[in-house]
């Protein structure tokens, strides 16, 4: 193996590395180990916009079931670049989700993700996942 392919091996593992599960995350005496979601919808569709009704039938009737321990929901206004390379302006809605990593919020998080982008006609859902120690004081 030559050096320049032995090093390209070390990088690829060295990035490959910090994707792996947060071994060393520790809480605090009083805190919980839980995962932070972060879900952004775009509101553009083929057809214009999702509207405040159907947005809060979409929490109500998609996202409430899945989590019912609850969920707070920020307005906003996003950009991203589509797949054909345009891009979009758009009102956005964050969904932010604290919850114990179990297979069943994984399947919920995959669910309403999918019935979003169904029912809005979009591309794509972004999802930011990250551990965080959570407590009520």
């Amino acid at each position: 193996m030559t050096i320049a392919c032995r090093l390209c091996l070390l990088a690829c593992l060295t990035i490959l590395g910090g994707c792996g599960t947060t071994t060393n995350f520790s809480c605090k005496p009083g805190e919980k180990l839980e995962i932070h979601d972060q879900l952004f919808f775009g509101t553009e569709t083929f057809t214009g916009e999702v509207s405040d009704a159907e947005w809060r039938d979409f929490l109500a009737n998609v996202v409430s079931p899945r989590f019912p321990n609850g969920f707070t929901v920020l307005s906003g206004r996003g950009q991203w670049r589509g797949s054909s390379g345009e891009i979009v302006r758009e009102r956005s809605k964050v969904l932010l989700l604290v919850h114990r990593e179990t297979a069943k919020s994984d399947t919920a998080i995959n669910e309403l993700v999918d019935i979003y982008k169904r029912r809005f006609q979009q591309e794509s859902v972004l999802r930011v996942r990250s551990p965080v120690c959570v407590s009520f004081r």
